[in-house]
């Protein structure tokens, strides 16, 4: 059913045997120690469940009916596609994106259409091209907010009129926002404000607390959408897995009681980092999608073939990585993440140039 998913058997390769690495697109990891754990004696407490569900919706201000968890950001797509969708169904997919968002539509057995987010026009969400796409037998637009990979946040309004678009069709806007908090986050409440789920009653949004807070490990994950579309994916989660570990509803819990510090610590270690990397990608002469926000962007190389192979020798003979753009639909070009350590980044930025100009990486 579910076709291997390219980008990340290629990231298990690389990621993490390397010394520079700015492929990485979220915060770094928190240390269990300074995480935390959830008090012992409680773990047994089955109410975890539900709470995490209201604490969870609670975080993204919208009620608690519209909320279910998820293990990640991946296993809430899945969920979503699996509500969503029926053999047979088409699901329109943005082009560049992340590749799950396609491989996971074709797992469940839909049709994957494809829509550009154009670079020349700084890969704007453009409804009218997504109008243009659709058929009746659409049932989902899926689109990432931040932009996986050039970083480019959609506009409220092109959200809601792709959502108008869809609704016409009565398909549903399905949007990616895991890294969508960036870099405001949360406000002096502890609630991120900006959901697209808010936006309009045909959206369904998943995301998770991976990539802005540095919680990967921790899989905490939901899925934000109508009452119906909710209950069908709690049929998903006791179709695939019964329920999830009652061990991951408290470590969802415990985090978020402390987002306030794991936001502190994303906006330390985010810094300046974002106008260290526009400074290099301007020295290089390169052409990048300059987002405004988030840790990542889409560079590009003038003239160049696919970049896969030289990327990964510049990992071998420089240690530094960047993620192929050919993964993304961009061969062309490489997402370049700033989450690494100003020290990291700094010597990666210098090694990559170095890189490019002898011609390791046209």
């Amino acid at each position: 059913m579910f076709a291997p998913t390219r980008y990340l058997q290629w990231a298990r390769r690389f990621y993490g045997q390397v010394r520079f690495d700015l492929a990485t697109s979220g915060m770094p990891g928190v240390p269990s120690a300074e995480l935390g754990l959830p008090d012992v004696a409680s773990l047994d407490d089955a109410s975890a469940w539900p709470r995490l569900r209201t604490a969870a919706a609670a975080y993204n201000d919208v009620p608690p009916g519209e909320s279910i968890a998820a293990l990640g950001t991946t296993h809430g797509l899945w969920l979503a596609y699996a509500s969503l969708t029926s053999p047979g169904d088409e699901v329109l997919v943005e082009s560049p994106t992340y590749e799950p968002l396609v491989r996971i539509a074709e797992g469940v057995g839909a049709r994957v259409i494809r829509f550009e987010r154009d670079a020349r026009e700084g890969f704007a969400l453009d409804p009218d091209r997504v109008a243009r796409a659709m058929t009746p037998r659409t049932r989902v637009v899926a689109v990432s907010n931040l932009h996986n990979p050039s970083g480019v946040r959609a506009s409220e309004d092109a959200l809601r009129e792709v959502a108008r678009c869809a609704a016409v069709q009565g398909a549903t806007l399905l949007v990616d926002e895991v890294y969508a908090p960036f870099d405001a986050l949360v406000d002096s409440s502890g609630v991120f404000r900006g959901s697209a789920r808010k936006l309009a009653p045909n959206v369904v949004a998943v995301s998770s607390l991976t990539k802005c807070y540095g919680l990967g490990s921790q899989r905490i994950g939901w899925l934000l959408g109508p009452a119906d579309v909710v209950s069908r994916a709690e049929d998903a989660v006791t179709a695939s897995c019964g329920m999830l570990p009652l061990i991951h509803a408290h470590l969802g819990l415990h985090a978020f009681a402390r987002i306030d510090a794991l936001a502190r610590r994303a906006r330390r270690l985010l810094g300046d980092k974002r106008a260290r990397v526009a400074r290099w990608v301007e020295s290089e002469g390169l052409a990048w999608s300059a987002p405004a926000e988030g840790l990542f962007g889409l560079v590009t190389v003038p003239g160049a073939g696919d970049l896969t192979a030289l990327i990964e020798k510049t990992a071998r003979e420089r240690e530094v990585l960047v993620a192929a753009g050919s993964f993304f639909g961009v061969p062309a070009g490489f997402r370049l993440a700033w989450s690494a350590p100003g020290e990291v980044l700094d010597e990666g930025l210098h090694r990559l140039g170095e890189a490019l100009r002898s011609g390791v990486v046209p």
